[in-house]
């Protein structure tokens, strides 16, 4: 799944790189941004410690305990290439449920401001529909075509992160299997040999981050909790692919559970004039 988004990521990245070579503008970032509010990918300090196994188990709980969420998040995109930096930054506003379910605003940002490429993808759970209103295009395709499509983290990270896991994690903590002690040592084992936590001051705040390094795949996933709280604030996937170092970073801006869905959430209508097709990307790139 992580790997998926990092050949992503480079499929979208690469094409821009090769066109600021070929205009030779290896200064200019595309869409680059001056928005303070993704938090820096490193740290300001650091202060190792033992994995915190509780605090996990209640972010984890926190994360999936519900069947419907709205998140508010800002996305970057970051790519750098023989010296060369491209960084897009993206807005996204997405509903999910737990049954495989989303809708999702999507919008590249410049300078903080939406720009006109923009779309809307919508996910009845069997099929999903992307609608561009720049070229007032819509296509539909099933939705396991767009989980291994180039554009489906553009959905949010957290987002997609909870689409793949919240049927089987949201049955497992109803059951209330993660209060038993035998399960609670399985995680401890498999938690201790795959993560590396530590608390950081970022900001000028106290987060504690989970980290899990792959080093077959090239990658490594980052999760930045409120250890007060227990809420997921940010996610973070940094590795390397076809010579280029790439970051996707995503900062949740709000999360919250939505208990009463609009029964027209997950239901696509063709906007007047807008016209079908085969295929269609999300990124205007």
């Amino acid at each position: 799944m992580i790997s998926k988004y990092i050949a992503s990521a480079v499929s979208i990245i690469a094409v821009n790189l090769g066109f600021i070579s070929d205009s030779n503008a290896v200064s200019a970032p595309i869409l680059a941004s001056t928005s303070p509010s993704i938090v820096a990918s490193k740290p300001t300090a650091t202060t190792p410690s033992r994995l915190d196994l509780p605090l996990l188990i209640k972010t984890g709980e926190t994360f999936f305990k519900g069947n419907n969420y709205q998140t508010v998040s800002q996305m970057q995109l970051k790519g750098t290439n023989q010296g060369t930096d491209i960084t897009f930054n993206i807005q996204t506003k997405t509903i999910v449920d737990s049954t495989n379910k989303f809708r999702s605003e999507i919008a590249f940002t410049q300078d903080g401001k939406p720009s006109k490429e923009s779309a809307v993808v919508i996910s009845d759970g069997k099929q999903v529909y992307i609608y561009r209103p720049d070229l007032q295009q819509y296509a539909i395709i099933p939705s396991q075509a767009f989980n291994k499509s180039n554009d489906s983290f553009l959905i949010g990270l957290s987002s997609s992160f909870f689409l793949e896991f919240a049927d089987n994690m949201g049955k497992y903590i109803a059951s209330g299997a993660l209060s038993q002690p035998d399960v609670i040592q399985q995680i401890s084992a498999a938690a201790n040999e795959a993560i590396q936590g530590e608390t950081r001051s970022l900001e000028g705040k106290e987060i504690y981050v989970y980290s899990f390094n792959d080093p077959k795949q090239g990658y490594t996933l980052s999760a930045f909790v409120n250890p007060q709280l227990a809420n997921l604030e940010q996610m973070q996937i940094v590795g390397k692919d076809d010579g280029l170092d790439i970051a996707i970073i995503e900062k949740i801006q709000q999360r919250t559970e939505v208990k009463n869905l609009a029964p027209q959430t997950f239901i696509f209508t063709p906007p007047r004039g807008a016209k079908k097709v085969k295929s269609l990307s999300i990124s205007p790139f």
